[in-house]
């Protein structure tokens, strides 16, 4: 419900110890309040509410104490500080549109939860293909476009980890996570979410299509320069990252700046190795070369050779 719907209450409310507080508090007790552990569900349109119930852990019932919280709570960390994760092109569209103008441009993170792929409707592939591609083959802020829904998007996060109950052929479905990549430009970060469990997974190079669509045998082994691409800063000024945890493997391209100031601020380089042949870390980071190195035996065309210092490190954190 928009603000201008509820009238400012005559009531200021003084006995309460939180109204009390100068607003530059209030405000980091509002931020705190709208930040979710985990990513929000399937949101629902103009409603509070979710699949889960991280919105009524997140505080959001703050907003329904008293009129005048309701209208001097500043609501934007509710939309910058948390991932959005759709299922569907239409849930994701829907919402999007259903907020504000000065909300739906302070969405930073998206995920796209693949789960809903199937062999028997293609359609959904191609609603999520025309959503990030569209027509014109430009990530522009075409009309119908998550560039035009989301305008302020800092982060997109693709998520296969279902990969083991998706009803597609593996090539298919590795095609489908190639294109989603193709047309999209100018992010901070990008992340690629999959399946990674047990001892002989976590040997494999963070990079294999196996982690994320259950195979090897797919086709071009290019994800990490498409990733790559949709990352606007400069070919020195990002690099490969990947974490396991718990099964699951994220493996992202991030521009530097970004990391060191959203991320990960400890991180001061990328995993260094005695030869190419040697395993990689389970948690590490490279360089593009040297990822698209392990994963085809040679660099790929597009690889930028690149190095990374502690020089570089410092000027990235010298950057505003």
């Amino acid at each position: 419900m928009s603000s201008s719907v509820i009238a400012y209450s005559a009531n200021l409310q003084t006995q309460s110890r939180l109204v009390q507080l100068p607003q530059e508090i209030k405000d980091l007790v509002f931020h705190r309040c709208f930040t979710a552990d985990g990513a929000i569900v399937e949101p629902i349109p103009s409603s509070g509410s979710a699949k889960s119930d991280v919105p009524r852990r997140m505080g959001v019932n703050l907003l329904q104490t008293c009129r005048r919280l309701y209208h001097e709570t500043d609501r934007r960390s509710l939309f910058t500080q948390n991932t959005f994760r759709f299922s569907t092109v239409d849930r994701m569209s829907t919402y999007l549109a259903s907020l504000s103008p000065v909300h739906s441009a302070c969405i930073r993170h998206v995920e796209i939860d693949a789960q809903s792929l199937h062999s028997n409707h293609p359609g959904v592939a191609r609603e999520w293909l025309q959503y990030l591609s569209w027509g014109n083959g430009h990530w522009d802020k075409s009309p119908g476009s998550l560039r035009a829904d989301a305008p302020g998007l800092k982060c997109l996060r693709l998520n296969f980890e279902s990969w083991p109950r998706i009803a597609m052929k593996r090539v298919e479905l590795w095609n489908q996570l190639r294109n989603m990549l193709a047309k999209i430009e100018g992010l901070e970060r990008v992340v690629v979410i999959g399946a990674s469990k047990g001892a002989a997974m976590a040997k494999r190079a963070p990079f294999s299509p196996v982690h994320y669509v259950g195979g090897d045998d797919v086709g071009v082994d290019d994800l990490v320069p498409r990733m790559w691409s949709t990352v606007g800063a400069s070919d020195r000024s990002k690099i490969v990252r990947w974490t396991r945890v718990d099964g699951k493997l994220e493996l992202e391209v991030v521009s530097i700046s970004y990391l060191l100031k959203s991320v990960d601020p400890y991180w001061y380089g990328p995993s260094v190795r005695k030869s190419h042949t040697d395993p990689w870390p389970e948690n590490g980071s490279c360089t593009l070369d040297e990822s698209t190195f392990t994963a085809s035996g040679q660099c790929h065309k597009n690889a930028a050779p690149s190095s990374y210092n502690q020089d570089d490190r410092e000027s990235e954190m010298s950057l505003p």
